[in-house]
């Protein structure tokens, strides 16, 4: 028989369960369809037209954002989540208006990358801002709103990518509520375990490469090469990241610099006020001398500052922000790359495996009806099996090859948009701030051009 007590206990429970529900709801309810992506419109690769199958683009546009950023779990299990909300036309989501929410926490976003990566053959993945050294579980720090900005810039990518946007796996991402979503993703792709895993599959990936990389000297004709020009390409890319990382390193350091100088130039100005400060003791003291003028000095470099300040902002906001913007990208293609190397390394696997085979199965000769004659059916079925994956890796090749011209045509050209909006920028920002100063200059010491050319003791009055 429940007491009172209990009862009242069992109530108070279902009733913060019922609350906890509703703010879930709520929290998980799409508002109104945006104009835009947040991120602002973003140039797509073109050439897509005839794979993506449908002559009516904007039925398949979909806009998704990446907001609220809240924290769930308590001791190890503690992590932050986001609250992602798409809006889409497309028959796919559901038709004309279709909308939804769904919780997602940084992991499952490697997740959807990892997908893509395996399953967009020949496209550039968008990179997801890179993991800290300290463990970040406060919503409304600086840190977890540029992790989430960072996030939203991949799923505007990913939304407005012709071929990235029609996934199975976006689809799956953004509909599956958290208990599908659980089930779906393994338990060892999730949270912390997941480094070590990838870092252990990489690992056995670069030992499958070194044994392709042994077999090259014996394969035959039917083993895949790359083209010159692709070889080319990536050896371009890869000594282009390599420069783009210095120059970001030297931009680092000289917008440090310009933070540098309007510290000094602050301790500077303190110096001269304290002496005009000192100044003006004197002169009640001393009625009938002459004093020196601190102020007039002081009240130049103080106009100064905010000058010197803002080209270091420029210098971080249109310049440094868009190198590493360009090195970011550089660094998706060169995963592109990666990606079409293991298509080839493993059509060039399967292709010695056949030869192997096809080598035993000629030794054999044609056995007598027997054990000998079903080990050699079965050994000719598994030949059979690997052709059929040649030729399905060998489509995957095509496939890559076709899409790859369509992103690097995209690439060079987002690329030269990006840096050559960020070198204008930086120019102009710093052409307008010689500019503030030499007028500056020119105002606080207008009155006084003619005593610096005549009296020896010009600041001194």
């Amino acid at each position: 028989m429940m007491t009172d007590e209990s009862a009242t206990v069992v109530a108070e429970q279902t009733l913060r369960a019922s609350t906890m529900s509703d703010n879930q709801n709520a929290f998980l309810t799409p508002g109104p369809r945006p104009s835009a992506p947040s991120v602002g419109i973003l140039r797509v690769p073109g050439g897509y037209e005839e794979l993506a199958g449908s002559k009516d683009q904007s039925c398949d546009e979909i806009i998704i954002e990446v907001g609220d950023p809240h924290r769930v779990g308590d001791g190890l299990n503690k992590h932050i989540e986001y609250k992602l909300t798409f809006w889409s036309d497309s028959e796919m989501y559901g038709g004309k208006g279709a909308s939804g929410c769904v919780a997602r926490r940084y992991t499952d976003f490697e997740w959807l990358s990892k997908q893509l990566g395996a399953n967009c053959d020949g496209v550039i993945i968008p990179l997801l801002p890179s993991k800290t050294i300290l463990h970040m579980d406060d919503p409304s720090s600086r840190g977890i709103e540029k992790r989430r900005s960072g996030l939203a810039m991949f799923m505007a990518r990913v939304a407005a990518h012709p071929l990235m946007r029609k996934s199975q796996d976006l689809h799956a991402f953004l509909t599956q509520d958290s208990k599908s979503w659980t089930q779906r993703v393994a338990w060892y792709e999730r949270g912390v375990l997941s480094e070590g895993v990838s870092s252990v599959t990489s690992w056995f990936s670069t030992l499958s490469a070194a044994d392709v990389s042994s077999l090259t000297s014996s394969m035959s004709v039917d083993t895949l090469r790359e083209a010159q020009q692709y070889i080319d390409t990536v050896d371009y890319i890869n000594k282009l990241k390599l420069r783009l990382e210095k120059l970001i390193a030297a931009a680092g350091a000289l917008q440090k610099h310009g933070g540098h100088t309007v510290t000094v130039y602050e301790d500077f100005v303190a110096c001269l006020e304290l002496l005009a400060t000192q100044e003006d003791k004197a002169l009640k003291v001393f009625a009938s001398a002459k004093g020196v003028w601190w102020k007039r000095l002081s009240d130049l470099y103080a106009a100064l500052i905010p000058t010197q300040r803002e080209a270091s902002d420029v210098m971080r906001l249109e310049f440094l922000n868009s190198l590493e913007e360009v090195n970011a990208l550089c660094g998706a293609l060169v995963a592109a790359f990666a990606a079409r190397k293991r298509v080839v390394d493993h059509y060039n696997r399967v292709t010695a495996s056949i030869e192997r085979i096809e080598g035993k199965l000629s030794t054999m000769g044609v056995p007598e009806p027997g054990p000998k004659r079903e080990e050699k059916q079965k050994i000719e079925l598994a030949a059979s099996d690997l052709r059929i994956e040649r030729t399905q890796t060998h489509e995957r090749y095509e496939r890559c090859c076709a899409n790859m011209e369509h992103e690097l045509i995209w690439f060079h050209t987002e690329m030269a948009a990006v840096l050559g909006q960020a070198l204008k920028a930086h120019v102009a920002a710093q052409g307008a701030a010689a500019g503030k100063l030499s007028r500056l200059q020119d105002e606080h010491f207008s009155d006084i051009k003619a005593m610096l050319a005549k009296k020896p003791d010009a600041f001194v009055g």
